[in-house]
């Protein structure tokens, strides 16, 4: 039999990220883009968390995140790169979606 405590163990992180999951879908159906919560707890789909506009992201959620990745002064993003790694942007997912929304409505202007 299973000890109560061991199975409540980690609940709350999993709520957690599925919380963030759902938001970003949310998010990025309301700026008129494809989005897809493909996880539904338990990491089922290996491609990633969500799909949005046919391209997959992880969701991690955590208490804190470093504060070097969030912008100071007067800039909306970070840009940051490890050795022998390819160089990422860290920007507000909202920021994100408006330039994918951007994209896309320019393609389906032509």
């Amino acid at each position: 039999m299973k000890n109560k405590e061991n199975v409540k163990r980690g609940r709350r992180n999993r709520q957690r990220g599925a919380e963030l999951q759902r938001h970003s879908v949310k998010l990025a159906k309301s700026m008129e883009l494809d989005a897809f919560n493909r996880d539904r707890g338990g990491a089922q789909h290996e491609m990633g968390d969500v799909e949005i506009e046919d391209k997959f992201y992880g969701c991690k959620r955590r208490k804190k995140a470093p504060l070097w990745i969030f912008p100071e002064k007067q800039e909306i993003g970070v840009i940051f790169k490890a050795d022998y790694k390819e160089p990422y942007i860290a920007i507000t997912l909202e920021h994100y979606l408006v330039l994918l929304s951007l994209i896309k409505q320019g393609i389906d202007d032509e």
